[in-house]
Formats: structure tokens, C-alpha cells, sequence
């Protein structure tokens, strides 16, 4: 809960201001009382200037509306000054003045004094919505009690009097819990005069009252601007989230602290801030927890998730404080103690993670100490004046910048939003050259994978070949390859090169050129994968190369090998055959081989490990159940099935069907 800032203006500091705005007014001064009760004022003399009402008046708690009529007595009432009552109080309380116009002086000459003024006004500076006011018992219009929702700190309000005759002027007050949560005093100040000098000196406190408020609107429009291209950036980089934590912290910040200032300057009711910017300060404190941590590539923790729930405990007892249930004094207090371990730990631990290798970590100390450290100083400075502490009432005062004075929490804003706008510059500035590059890397793989995926395999005399391939958003090392051997037969070799990127794309335009090499040889797949096997490990290249490899003969003779890929599927049953390690994984490595004939119209089914490991929303797999169930269907209607569950790798599928003999 934000303190109302010391303000008390008084009207006899700025007289010399409206005697000049008021010259042709003329106005009132104050005699002795004549009447009949002892706090009655009567006006014998006139003279420039305003008359200042804010001292003896009859004050009395309760509520009875026969304290406005002109005839009630009054004068047992306990006699104050309206600036010297305290703060405002939830009970009800009426306060009453008598005021005397005397007749014109006679005698002199017409220099020596001047008309009575015709037109009269009173200038009340008050909370708006806490008061009623009678002039000799008739309700003025324009002063009401209304609901706590639509009450606001003191403000200036003008209404007219009757311009000569005896003045019973009462004033009906109530506060609401929230107002008086806040220590705020039901009077400033109260004035009679010419309704042309009385408006002039509202103009004045309006002036003063609206002008402070300026640089804090601002500044928070300003974060509120800001917080939105926080969020255009992480449309532009979603991979980024800490841009998504940053438009939240400085959306918040900017919505907290550019309602909680209106809200002081009286533009705004006070349940704006109990009900809205208040709460919001807890939310920003999370928001900038979670941005330092994903700023910086960390996760946070139980203890950190334990910490974020604790910030919103108190968001309660803002309500119980609002109905008056919960006492203000203790809830500043709470407020501060549980906002200073952000203050406190992220400074810390983003100094140990610099000093860990986090070169960022740096860049992010100083902003980050700047908001919680000023909010926690400035709770203190607010329980101070709350508690009559007396010592850090300093911490609550405005900060003189030039003309003009900022609130703490608006110059801290405002070198954050300047620190962190640096930070952020050179972050997106490495994060855009490091997208080009991958980008660039991203395009040169694609065109690699063009050559390990042929648009169309080759046929195969006496058989049907059909192949799909459905790519990933990353680029991968699916590869397929269907060659003619010199001795008559057909090599059909698919796999999938670990990884992904330019990377995993060179690793398997390699192993496509080696396997090309050594199918003109015409080795069998035994053979041929022992001897790409040695050449893959001997290129020390980081990874390993799953293949699957096939010599298809005239009459329906297949022989296979394989090494650490998915077995083939012969008409909707998984083949039974050895599996062999991985290629790059041990250099002399040996494979097995299988014979299998295949009768007219049966298939064998070649997949990639991107149909069986698809993922749906839930965590599922697709598995080996349902890439059994499908796997008599058509190349592209597996491939799709796959990526309709939830594609997460590449998906290849081969089919190769004997044809059955003519006629």
C-alpha cells in the first residue's frame, strides 16, 4: 500500500499570487465574532484577498441531521482547526461554522471601501465523496457521501453562498475504510471570496495537483509502450520467452505505478489503487523473476515457485485492508518484508551465474536491483510515516530531478526501462546475427537433404516402389537411396543420421556418397555395411548413422542386413532378423544377413523411427502397435497417419511390392 504524499498546501503561502489575480475582487477579512455563539464570525471590513475558514470550527461525532439546521446550539462543541484533526476517521462527524456579514461601513469617501461582493463562492478542498454540505441547513448540491468505490483523495471543489446575511455553514463527513487506510486527512483547506478570485485559486490548486502527476503518466506510458514491443519481439522470436516476461514486467509496472499517481493526484478514485495497482505489484515482481531467470537460461526452482505463491498472499489482505479488517500500518510492513528478497536474491544469483560462465548474468545486476530495491525502500519510508518512525520518513519523499519531482518508484522505472532498453539492444542484436546463421545453415541443410531424399525413387524391375518423406520443422538425417548394382540387383538402403541441422545433413551426405561408392561394387548388405561401417568411424565424426540395406534380386530374393534401424515390416508383420549396432559406433563392427523370398503381391515396408516415435498433445507415442496396424497401407497414407498423431522427427516410408508375372 502506497502512502498519500505530504501535502498541505496553505492559502496564505500564495496570497501575494492572488492579490494580483484578484485586484478587482473585493473580498473578505476576518473581525472578532459579535453573534450569539462564541465561534460565529462576522465580516466588518473589506478588503483583497481570500478569507481563510480553515480554523474554528465545532466539531462533534455522530450523525444527526438536525446539526444542520441554522437554529441548533451548538456551542458545547469541541472547537478545531480542519488542517490540524488528524487523519480521517470511519466514524461519522460533523462539523459547523457561523458566519456574520456585516452592512457596508458608512461615512469615508468611496476609495475607503466598496460595494458588498455580489457573487460569493467557498472553496473546499477536501476528499471528494466524503462530505455533505448545508449552508443555513439547505443541501448544496455537488457534495455527497458516495460509495467507496467513487471516492477520491482530496480535491478542490467550489460552491456557491448567498452573498450577504447570516452563514450557517455544516458539513456532514464519512470516510470509508479504504480512505482512512491511507491516513488521509478529511480537510486541507477551506476559503470564502469572489467567485472570479475563488476560481482562480482552485485553478491554482488544480494546477499544482495535476502538475505533479505529469512526469509519472509519462514515464509508465512509456513502460506500457515499451512492454508492448517487449511482446512484438517475442512474436518475432517465441523461442525467446524472456522477451514475453519483460513486455509483462514493464506492462505491469507501467499499468501499477501509472494508477497508483492519477490515483494520488486525485484523478482517479482510491479503489483504483487498493483494487488494481496495488495488487499488480506483486504480479510484476513475479514477472521480473521469471524474466531474470529465463534472461539467463535457467529454470526456476521449488524454492522459487514457492516464493512466486508467497507474492501473492498478500494480494488478500489488500481486500481485508479495503473493508477496514486488516490494519494498514501492519500491511506495509508485510508488503515490504515480502517484496525484499527480490530486491535482495536476484542481484546474488545473477552474480554467482556470471561468476559460474553466464557471461549475460552481468548485464543483468544493476536493472534488476533497481525496481524491488527502491519499492522496498520506499515501503519502509511509507511505514515510517505510517508508525512515526520518524527517521526514514526521507525514503517516501519525492526525488527533485531539474524542475520537476519524480516519485522514487517513477526515476527508478525509468533508469530500468533505460538499463534494460541497452541490455535488451545488444541481446537482440547477438540473437537476430545468431537466426541468420542458423538460418543460413538451415537453408544449406535442406539443400543437402534434397540429395539424400530423391523426389522419386528409381524403379526396380519387377517390383512397385513407392516412397513418402514428410521433413520436420528442424532439418534431420532421414536419407534414403535406391541403386542399380553391377551385377544385376538393386541396392535399397534407408536410415537416419543422429542429430539435427547442417550438421546431421553433411554427416548423411557422406554416408551417401560412401554407400554409392561401395553399391557399384557390388557387395552384398552384409558386406557393404561393414565396410561403410569402417569408413563412417574413421572420419571421427560425433554421432552414429542407423541403416537398413536391401538387395533385391529377379524372382523375388531379398537379402538384408541391418544396423540399428527399424526392422522392415513384410506384409503388416514385423520381419524377424538380426539388428546390428548403429554405423560409427565401434569400427569393426560385423552384420548379418537375411534371405527372404517374396511371393507376387507381397510388401515390405521400410520405415524411419519418426512414425513410431510421433507424439500426440498427451505424451503418447505412435509405437509399434499402430505402425504395425498401418504399415499395410500406402507409403503416404503411413506417412500422414504418423503426422497427424503429432510429428517430431522426419518421416520416412518405402513400400516395395512384387509384382506378379505377365501373361
Amino acid at each position: 500500500m502506497r502512502a498519500p504524499p505530504s501535502r498541505r498546501p496553505h492559502l496564505r503561502n500564495r496570497r501575494a499570487i492572488h492579490s494580483v489575480l484578484a485586484a478587482a475582487s473585493v473580498l473578505f477579512a476576518l473581525a472578532p465574532a459579535l453573534g450569539a455563539e462564541s465561534q460565529s464570525l462576522e465580516v466588518t471590513s473589506w478588503q483583497s484577498g481570500l478569507v481563510d475558514l480553515t480554523g474554528a470550527w465545532q466539531e462533534h461525532p455522530g450523525d444527526n441531521p438536525a446539526w444542520s439546521s441554522p437554529g441548533f446550539d451548538s456551542s458545547s462543541w469541541r472547537t478545531v482547526d480542519l488542517d490540524d484533526i488528524g487523519p480521517a476517521r470511519t466514524s461519522w462527524r460533523w462539523f459547523r461554522k457561523r458566519i456574520a456579514f456585516a452592512p457596508k461601513p458608512t461615512g469615508g469617501s468611496d476609495a475607503d471601501s466598496a460595494s458588498t461582493p455580489a457573487n460569493l463562492s467557498l472553496l473546499i478542498e477536501s476528499g471528494r465523496g466524503t462530505y455533505e454540505l448545508y449552508v443555513n441547513g439547505a443541501p448544496v448540491s455537488g457534495a455527497n457521501i458516495d460509495s467507496a468505490f467513487e471516492v477520491y483523495r482530496p480535491t478542490e471543489r467550489v460552491f456557491p453562498l448567498p452573498a450577504t446575511g447570516d452563514l450557517t455553514i455544516a458539513i456532514r463527513t464519512h470516510a470509508p475504510p479504504g480512505y482512512a487506510a491511507y491516513h488521509l486527512p478529511l480537510f486541507l483547506s477551506i476559503a470564502a471570496g469572489d467567485s472570479a478570485a475563488i476560481e482562480y485559486e482552485r485553478q491554482s490548486l488544480e494546477s499544482q495537483r495535476l502538475y505533479s502527476a505529469l512526469p509519472s503518466i509519462f514515464i509508465n506510458g512509456l513502460l506500457v509502450l515499451a512492454g508492448i514491443a517487449a511482446f512484438a519481439l517475442y512474436l518475432s522470436q517465441r523461442a525467446h520467452r524472456e522477451y514475453l516476461f519483460l513486455g509483462l514486467y514493464l506492462a505491469l509496472i507501467g499499468l501499477s505505478n501509472g494508477t497508483w499517481i492519477p490515483q494520488q493526484a486525485g484523478v482517479v478514485p482510491i479503489s483504483a489503487n487498493f483494487l488494481f495497482a496495488d495488487p499488480l505489484t506483486y504480479l510484476f515482481n513475479i514477472a521480473q523473476i521469471e524474466f531474470t531467470f529465463s534472461f539467463t537460461g535457467h529454470k526456476v526452482g521449488r524454492v522459487g515457485r514457492a516464493y512466486e505463491a508467497l507474492l501473492l498472499a498478500p494480494i488478500a489482505l489488500i481486500v481485508l485492508c479495503w473493508l477496514g479488517l486488516f490494519s494498514s500500518n501492519a500491511y506495509v510492513l508485510i508488503e515490504a518484508i515480502v517484496i525484499a528478497p527480490v530486491a535482495v536474491s536476484l542481484p546474488i544469483l545473477l552474480w554467482r551465474w556470471y561468476r559460474g560462465g553466464n557471461r549475460e548474468a552481468a548485464w543483468l545486476i544493476l536493472p534488476s536491483l533497481l525496481p524491488a530495491a527502491f519499492g522496498t525502500l520506499y515501503e519502509l519510508g511509507t511505514a515510517s510515516l505510517y508508525l512515526g518512525w520518524r527517521r526514514l520518513d526521507f525514503l517516501d519523499n519525492s526525488i527533485p530531478v531539474g524542475p520537476i519531482s519524480l516519485a522514487p518508484c517513477d526515476l527508478c522505472s525509468l533508469l530500468f526501462l533505460m538499463a534494460i532498453g541497452v541490455v535488451i539492444f545488444h541481446r537482440f542484436t547477438r540473437v537476430s546475427r545468431e537466426q541468420a546463421r542458423s538460418a543460413a545453415e538451415l537453408d544449406a541443410a535442406r539443400e543437402i537433404q534434397q540429395q539424400l531424399v530423391p523426389a522419386e525413387p528409381a524403379p526396380v524391375a519387377g517390383y512397385q516402389i513407392e516412397a513418402a518423406y514428410l521433413p520436420a520443422q528442424e532439418v534431420g538425417g532421414d536419407f534414403y537411396q535406391v541403386l542399380a548394382q553391377p551385377n544385376g540387383g538393386t541396392l535399397i538402403a534407408v536410415g537416419d543420421v543422429s542429430g539435427k541441422g547442417l550438421k546431421a545433413a553433411m554427416t548423411g551426405a557422406l554416408t551417401i556418397g560412401s554407400l554409392r561408392t561401395l553399391a557399384a561394387q557390388g557387395l552384398g548388405p552384409a558386406e557393404l555395411l561393414m565396410r561403410l561401417n569402417r569408413q563412417i568411424a574413421s572420419n571421427e565424426h560425433e554421432g552414429f548413422v542407423t541403416c537398413l540395406a536391401l538387395h533385391v534380386a529377379d524372382g523375388g530374393t531379398v537379402m538384408l542386413a541391418n544396423a540399428g534401424h527399424l526392422a522392415p515390416y513384410l506384409d503388416g508383420k514385423e520381419l524377424a532378423m538380426d539388428n546390428g549396432l548403429p554405423l560409427g559406433v565401434v569400427a569393426d563392427a560385423e552384420y548379418s544377413q537375411t534371405s527372404v523370398r517374396l511371393a507376387p503381391d507381397d510388401t515390405l515396408t521400410l520405415l524411419s523411427d519418426g512414425v513410431a516415435e510421433a507424439r500426440n498433445a498427451r505424451g503418447e507415442l505412435f509405437g509399434f502397435e499402430r505402425t504395425a496396424a498401418c504399415s499395410t497401407q500406402t507409403a503416404e497414407t503411413i506417412a500422414q497417419a504418423a503426422k497427424t498423431f503429432g510429428q517430431e522427427d522426419d518421416i520416412t516410408v518405402l513400400r516395395l511390392t512384387r509384382q506378379a508375372a505377365r501373361k
